[in-house]
């Protein structure tokens, strides 16, 4: 194992392990309680060496010395104070036409152009404090409407996971990446256990490197239900992948969800293309809803244009979501503050989009 400082501003440290375990013990006992992991890679070795070593992990991480606290309590400031929002990056006839429209039309214009379907566009539109808001300055205006989805993003009752947590979704959908991802947030920033069941059902499940990154996780991976023990320890999580289903295929949910309520799968994540389109999404939406589905995950989020479509889908909804993703890193491009994720992506507040969000911790 060897470890490098990549930069001195912002130490960086990079080693390579051979299991989940071993990354841990480097943390604690080199890097100290500040390190954070901010990308976790599989490797193999070249030729006959991938088939005779195990896979091992490669992993990044930087040390943060938190700024000592502030002796003045910190007093949240009120909203009619927060720095005004951006309006979407626009081109100059887009402008131009902007400005050409009346008052009346702007606001609902911008959010048009932002991603916001007619249908939360007239939810808006219906807000007694409407009327005020299109005659406020468009920054302004677009704070207050980010006030108002909060409001009705934390007025959605919050769902606990339990111990069993099946992923599901549409070949491609990247449920089984959405799900080493969770596995990598459990070990690396829970302090969790886990064990990983990985079912067929009429049809082949492809382990798609799921086997290798387990083993270098040091997480269990059994395809025998009979082996899938461990979920009722509080300590440990059993997650489950399925094979992808279409969503027009009543056969294909029939047995997913005969295989869920066989396991007693209470958690039940519906994975989604982010940047598919919104008929596709709701398609997805529907087969979840008959799953039962109670959590939901987007990924695929660096190919979307437009963020502000997700709304529809984070709100008044029954499923509740549990985080974003983008690309294939297993622990960067992750987000589990998906409100001010989507949020900073649809109104940036300097007028820039803004970096992808880091993994939380």
């Amino acid at each position: 194992m060897t470890a490098t400082v990549e930069n001195t501003a912002d130490a960086r440290y990079k080693f390579v392990v051979s299991s989940a375990d071993e990354a841990v013990n480097v943390l604690r006992e080199r890097l100290g309680e500040h390190a954070k992991v901010i990308s976790v890679r599989q490797i193999e070795g070249a030729g006959l060496a991938r088939f005779l070593r195990a896979p091992k992990l490669e992993v990044i991480a930087k040390v943060e010395i938190p700024e000592p606290e502030p002796i003045e309590p910190v007093i949240e400031e009120p909203v009619a104070d927060l720095a005004p929002m951006a309006a979407p990056e626009t081109t100059a006839a887009e402008d131009h036409k902007t400005e050409e429209l009346p008052v009346e039309e702007k606001l609902g214009y911008i959010l048009h152009r932002a991603g916001f379907n007619d249908g939360m566009i007239g939810r808006i539109k219906s807000l007694s404090s409407w009327e005020k808001l299109i005659k406020m300055p468009i920054g302004a205006a677009l704070t207050e409407v980010s006030v108002i989805l909060r409001q009705d993003y934390m007025r959605e009752p919050r769902k606990p996971l339990y111990n069993s947590v099946a992923f599901i979704g549409t070949p491609g959908a990247g449920k089984t990446t959405a799900l080493c991802k969770r596995l990598v947030t459990d070990i690396f920033f829970r302090n969790r256990r886990a064990r990983v069941l990985k079912l067929d059902l009429d049809r082949p499940n492809p382990n798609d490197g799921l086997a290798a990154f387990c083993e270098a996780m040091n997480v269990p991976l059994v395809r025998d239900s009979s082996e899938a023990l461990g979920g009722e320890d509080g300590d440990e999580t059993l997650y489950i992948d399925f094979p992808g289903i279409s969503a027009d295929s009543r056969a294909d949910i029939d047995d997913i969800s005969y295989a869920l309520d066989r396991h007693l799968v209470v958690g039940r994540v519906l994975v989604v293309n982010a940047a598919y389109d919104a008929q596709l999404i709701k398609r997805a939406y529907a087969f979840g809803e008959e799953l039962y589905a109670t959590h939901v995950v987007f990924t695929h989020l660096d190919e979307l244009i437009h963020w502000g479509k997700l709304w529809e889908f984070v709100l008044g909804q029954r499923l509740q979501p549990l985080f974003l993703s983008a690309g294939q890193n297993l622990a960067g491009d992750f987000s589990e503050q998906v409100f001010d994720s989507i949020l900073d992506r649809t109104f940036p507040t300097d007028g820039s989009k803004p970096a992808k969000p880091e993994v939380a911790t």
